[in-house]
């Protein structure tokens, strides 16, 4: 099983008649691979499970996380900031 979160790119009526508006979000588990899938009205960023379990520990939090905090996981997995070194030989770098 993976988390993931769902983000509304774009307001819309849902089946049961509600207006839901850009921006609102949800969490949850799915059975789909890690990655950021576009969706319906929407994007969708999918971790491993295993990922939010070794956050929820590094917490040292006996509860069950909020949706919040969950949502902070998962936006930390995509938004952590990675170093990366360019050599002079790196000829791939530079777009023409």
């Amino acid at each position: 099983m993976s988390w993931f979160l769902y983000i509304i790119t774009e307001d819309f009526i849902d089946d049961e008649g509600r207006k839901i508006k850009k921006g609102e979000a949800g969490v949850g588990k799915c059975s789909m691979s890690p990655g950021i899938i576009d969706s319906y009205k929407g994007v969708m960023y999918v971790v491993p499970e295993e990922y939010i379990r070794d956050k929820v520990r590094e917490t040292g939090s006996n509860t069950h996380p909020s949706a919040m905090t969950i949502r902070k996981f998962i936006e930390d997995f995509y938004n952590e900031k990675q170093v990366i070194e360019i050599s002079k030989d790196d000829k791939d770098f530079f777009i023409d």
